[in-house]
């Protein structure tokens, strides 16, 4: 299992900050208990996505009520990307 100060430590790599956000941990810990391979596959649709249609995803999260920047709409697909990563190598 992926602990907190790896994933932390790789996010803040990537994205040259202090990453600390622990709703995102909580999300990449659920996604590493999906088992359901339907949903298994729409997160791998999301890490492939364009700039145009990061840009209508961000669009669609946020007329579901979940605004986000264009990087943190980056670094949750990272942190997707990463938990599929982990996930494979189980």
């Amino acid at each position: 299992m992926v602990n907190k100060r790896e994933f932390f430590a790789y996010m803040s790599e990537i994205y040259d900050e202090d990453y600390k956000d622990d709703d995102t941990y909580r999300t990449l810990k659920k996604i590493l208990k999906v088992k359901d391979e339907d949903k298994l596959q729409e997160l791998r649709n999301i890490t492939v996505l364009d700039k145009r249609q990061r840009l209508a995803y961000r669009h669609s999260l946020a007329a579901n009520g979940k605004e986000l920047t264009p990087t943190q709409v980056d670094q949750y697909i990272t942190m997707i990307e990463y938990a599929l990563l982990h996930k494979e190598t189980e």
